[in-house]
């Protein structure tokens, strides 16, 4: 019986651990962090599209958009003019409010934690007749802060402008 014969098996695998070690540690990464956060980026981006589908059903219906200034207290709105009343839509951080004359209850409420919506209406004589919208998650990983999942977007109202081709 050889009495080092041990030590070196013990030596060689720790060796070996400490090359496998880096390829395992990513691997594990991947499934503990990077998927859970790519599946709530998947979702916050599902909600988005969701709510630019909804907004596109509003601006193909609405006669006339306008946007109200929004003041410390409350967030900058989009407004619709629709043959059923007017449609608000409410973006602050975080959260979109939709509020309709249609829906009795209330608004709905869209919660979307690292979503961005930002819009701006097309005039033509002081009336709007489309709207450009442009949504991405904000991922924040390793202190840097990126854009994903960016989406752009352009609705006509239903009434196009004169000239217009």
């Amino acid at each position: 019986m050889r009495k080092g014969y041990l030590l070196v098996e013990m030596i060689v695998v720790l060796l070996v651990l400490v090359m496998v070690l880096p390829i395992l540690e990513r691997f594990f990464r991947t499934f503990i962090y990077d998927l859970p956060r790519n599946s709530r980026l998947v979702q916050e981006s599902r909600i988005l599209n969701s709510v630019s589908d909804c907004i596109r059903a509003d601006v193909v219906s609405a006669k006339a958009l306008s946007v109200s200034d929004g003041n410390s207290a409350e967030p900058a709105s989009l407004l619709m003019e629709t043959p059923n009343g007017i449609v608000s839509y409410k973006f602050s951080d975080g959260h979109i409010f939709r509020s309709s004359p249609d829906i009795a209850p209330g608004d709905i409420k869209w919660t979307i934690p690292h979503g961005r919506i930002n819009w701006r209406v097309w005039n033509r004589d002081k009336t709007g007749y489309a709207v450009e919208i442009s949504t991405y998650i904000e991922d924040k990983a390793l202190g840097h802060t990126r854009k994903k999942m960016a989406n752009s977007f352009l609705f006509f109202t239903g009434i196009a402008p004169e000239g217009a081709e």
